[in-house]
């Protein structure tokens, strides 16, 4: 016979209530040692509640769903997993939505999610949906962004400082000698993406404060397909000079397509070209030359994202107006800009 809710109960001495409490997540007026009591029980009597029972009552689905802008994107995995872990703590399923980058997907998912009566979604959008995330969060389905924020939908965010992250670069790309810059960044111009725009942004402006040489063609805005960007970087190679020293990709990707040119046309890094990343990935340490980046903390953003939404399903910040949290990007010192050790 199965193990009901009842018997948890008295096994762990308490009333069948505070048991519905610690599953639910209420643990604001249960001591540790209670919590911990009844996780014990839990464990010993391998009691697992009946999800389709509570969702009927609770009318909550215990679920969750992470819709992201591309799933190859290693930023994108370890923030998944950080949603992933915070899910599995508090009791919820994750359910992971890969749209690609098209607004279209998005909005298939999107709707498709609210019709499954999903209890809440985390999304890095794509900003061609605004209305459609308004009006889900607006009616009752919560919505946190993670990494690009729309402050037209006005919902919680969780995203990196993008500014701060491209000062650390171009900085270190100046103490080891460099001035001439170049950076590749995905289409921005016309796109609502908002790690594009800021860091392209925060490209021009730091290295005008900085009085560094500013060329407008130095900053290579193009999508990461080889052929396109093989272009740009050969345009800026063998056009008249002067020639940039250093390249700086503006997501993991951009970096890990600008390194394989570099191998591809017998270029060392760093003594003919520097190479400086926006973002981490698992293989940088591990190149013939290790990349120096400016890393994201990808999986705590996951977490915290994911933190938020759940505590907005169990209302428990009514009232509390949307917020946009700000995490501190920091530079991960390897030997890819002629660091000490090359």
């Amino acid at each position: 016979m199965a193990v009901t809710i009842n018997d948890v109960a008295r096994a762990a001495g308490i009333s069948k209530s505070t048991v519905s409490q610690y599953l639910n997540g209420r643990y604001e007026f249960m001591s540790l040692e209670t919590r911990q009591r009844i996780k014990q029980v839990i464990e010993e009597l391998d009691y697992r509640p009946n999800a389709l029972a509570r969702s009927l009552k609770q009318k909550k689905t215990h679920t969750i769903a992470a819709v992201v802008s591309s799933i190859l994107n290693p930023f994108i995995t370890n923030t998944i997993r950080g949603a992933e872990d915070y899910c599995k703590e508090t009791g919820f399923n994750l359910i992971l939505c890969n749209a690609d980058d098209d607004p279209k997907q998005e909005l298939a998912y999107i709707q498709t999610l609210q019709s499954k009566q999903i209890d809440g979604i985390i999304i890095s959008t794509t900003g061609r949906n605004n209305e459609a995330l308004r009006t889900m969060n607006r009616t009752g389905t919560p919505v946190v962004l993670f990494s690009r924020h729309v402050p037209e939908i006005e919902v919680d965010a969780v995203t990196v400082d993008n500014r701060a992250g491209i000062g650390l670069g171009i900085r270190h790309l100046m103490a080891h000698g460099h001035r001439n810059i170049a950076f590749f960044v995905l289409p921005y111009s016309d796109s609502p993406v908002t790690p594009r725009r800021e860091r392209a942004q925060a490209f021009r402006e730091y290295m005008q404060e900085y009085g560094l040489p500013f060329h407008e063609e130095w900053l290579v805005e193009c999508t990461n397909e080889e052929e396109v960007l093989a272009g740009q970087l050969d345009r800026l190679l063998q056009g008249p000079g002067p020639h940039p020293t250093a390249v700086f990709g503006a997501n993991d990707l951009m970096t890990m397509s600008l390194v394989r040119l570099l191998k591809n046309r017998r270029l060392r890094i760093p003594q003919d070209m520097a190479v400086l990343g926006f973002d981490d990935w698992e293989w940088a340490p591990y190149l013939s030359t290790p990349i120096t980046v400016v890393a994201q903390p990808s999986y705590e953003m996951g977490r915290r994202a994911t933190e938020r939404l759940i505590q907005r399903i169990r209302n428990q910040l009514l009232g509390v107006p949307p917020t946009l949290e700000y995490y501190q990007p920091t530079l991960i010192v390897r030997r890819s800009c002629g660091e000490s050790g090359e």
